[in-house]
């Protein structure tokens, strides 16, 4: 908890992060972060940014090379000439933790192109609640 939280605040996080994680893979999610977090202690890393998380996956690359975070990572440097759909569909599906078939479904008329960011919305969940979120497309800004 840092200054600007008060104690509601952290565990009203802590409840939605423990309804998040699927039940059934909630065991590898965990065991991910923990090696994350001792990694984290190891380097005195207190603030979590975009270069820490990719000196952690280039420094543990080999725990990762078939999760979805090391794919996301590794396409960051490939050509956009060849992989560009492939890079588009890994984005959609991490930035909103899309399933398959969330994927499949999604039509040009559910993304909003607004600049330097795209507004997509998933109207059929399995859940049945549309989900909306933004990718901030900060390489082609």
């Amino acid at each position: 908890m840092n200054n600007c939280e008060s104690e509601e605040i952290v565990e009203a996080a802590n409840i939605a992060i423990s309804n998040l994680l699927p039940t059934k893979s909630r065991s590898l999610y965990d065991i991910a972060y923990n090696r994350f977090k001792k990694w984290c202690a190891e380097k005195n890393v207190q603030v979590y940014s975009e270069n820490i998380l990719l000196a952690y996956f280039s420094e543990n690359a080999k725990n990762y090379k078939s999760s979805t975070l090391w794919a996301q990572y590794s396409m960051v440097n490939v050509d956009d000439k060849e992989f560009l759909m492939i890079k588009v569909g890994l984005i959609l599906g991490i930035a909103g933790a899309c399933r398959t078939d969330e994927l499949v479904n999604l039509t040009v008329d559910d993304i909003e192109d607004v600049g330097s960011s795209l507004i997509v919305k998933i109207p059929n969940t399995k859940t049945k609640i549309p989900r909306i979120f933004v990718v901030i497309m900060w390489k082609y800004a």
